[in-house]
């Protein structure tokens, strides 16, 4: 599998991968359901977001169909050998969203963190 020029991010927005793996959305949405391979997450206004991780998957599905030509059971045993037992993400990201005071709780303690931390920087 060849090496790919993932930007350093955690997450992408749909059009960002689209750009990087050079494919149209439907592609995307069409092998999101034909492979089960990586499941976006999806905000509340709609817009999907992809992790590292379903970057690499997409970039490596890709290479497997469009450049090297493999049928779609053979792309499965590869993502298997690569990537490993997907169904784990799958069901990760169809669990209920976080909690949104939670969430506050957390961005407030980062948020004292970096306080601290610009504290510090200045003495």
């Amino acid at each position: 599998m060849a090496k790919n020029n993932i930007p350093d991010k955690l997450t992408f927005r749909r059009k960002e991968v689209m750009q990087l793996a050079k494919l149209d959305g439907r592609v995307l949405d069409y092998w999101e359901k034909e492979f089960a391979a990586f499941v976006p997450v999806i905000n509340q206004s709609g817009e999907k977001f992809y992790s590292r991780r379903d970057v690499e998957i997409i970039l490596a599905i890709r290479q497997w169909l469009i450049m090297e030509k493999c049928d779609k059971g053979r792309i499965q045993s590869l993502l298997l050998q690569y990537f490993g037992d997907l169904t784990q993400a799958q069901s990760t990201a169809n669990q209920d969203p976080v909690d949104p005071e939670k969430l506050k709780s957390i961005r407030r303690g980062l948020s004292e963190i970096l306080t601290l931390l610009a504290k510090d920087d200045k003495n």
